[in-house]
């Protein structure tokens, strides 16, 4: 609470904003600045579109309500649309989402092979596949208008960005380089996926939101551990051995060398999204 708190005196803020998904992040990140301010110090918005998970909605009003912090509602549909994000997949018109959420599902499995998987390739900026291409900017547009908005609304109020990404999107890159990556300050950044569900639990966050699957909600369908295609128990696992060089240990966890080294690969392909962007050091 200390760092949330030093975090806002650092930088002459008036407050905190934060985008509220109703998903486990945000909410744990709502639950952790509730605890360092006032609630009149809070504001979280919640940016919904056209493949929003109606379920979401729900989940972020009832963090806000059960926290008493404002929760603003913005639906970004009429501004992706104009951009022209929707035009790059079929339009959903009149389609149930289990037929959404199949179509997506189909589509994903349709670009990966045995090598490499589609996530992996997106990483790579598609690996020359026009669809992974499309894709990314479908996804990661979503991301970035809402990081857009968060500044647009807390600048006005003099508030500062609170970012929602843990330590095991960061290390594998499932995040959004300037979308859900924009932020002041990281309150849950040094925490694995499983230690945020253990938090999460600890601070009270509803059962519900702890035991959905996890999911960027930016697809219809599209879950985290379906595009990682691993669960998370494994790969935090995985993560933590490299981190502490117990790399050897893994193999006592029915972790096989293929799977040590696709995650291997994700952290290295992600390096730069880590970093800040390189430039040409001028020599005196």
């Amino acid at each position: 609470m200390k760092f949330i708190m030093k975090q806002v005196e650092k930088l002459n803020a008036n407050g905190v904003i934060f985008g509220l998904s109703g998903g486990i992040d945000s909410s744990l990140v709502a639950f952790l600045l509730r605890r360092a301010l006032p609630n009149d110090k809070i504001l979280a918005l919640f940016m919904g579109e056209r493949d929003t998970h109606p379920q979401s909605l729900k989940h972020a009003r009832i963090v806000s309500d059960a926290l008493h912090i404002e929760l603003k509602e913005i639906n970004i549909t009429g501004i992706l649309k104009a951009i022209g994000v929707y035009s790059l997949e079929p339009p959903p018109l009149f389609i149930p989402r289990k037929f959404q959420e199949r179509y997506t599902i189909n589509k994903y499995l349709q670009n990966q092979d045995e090598k490499e998987t589609t996530f992996l390739k997106s990483l790579k900026g598609g690996a020359g596949n026009i669809e992974i291409m499309k894709g990314n900017a479908y996804l990661h547009t979503k991301h970035r208008i809402r990081a857009v908005l968060l500044y647009f609304y807390g600048e006005q109020m003099n508030y500062i960005v609170a970012g929602c990404c843990n330590k095991t999107e960061k290390l594998t890159g499932y995040f959004v380089k300037y979308g859900d990556s924009a932020s002041d300050f990281d309150p849950i950044a040094d925490l694995y996926k499983t230690q945020v569900r253990e938090l999460s639990e600890f601070l009270g966050v509803p059962k519900e939101i702890i035991e959905k699957p996890p999911s960027p909600d930016l697809a219809p369908g599209l879950t985290d551990e379906f595009a990682l295609q691993m669960p998370y128990e494994k790969i935090d696992m995985i993560l933590y051995a490299l981190e502490h060089n117990l790399e050897s240990e893994l193999k006592n966890e029915n972790i096989t060398e293929k799977e040590i080294e696709y995650i291997k690969t994700l952290r290295e392909l992600s390096s730069h999204m880590r970093e800040l962007p390189p430039y040409p050091e001028i020599e005196n």
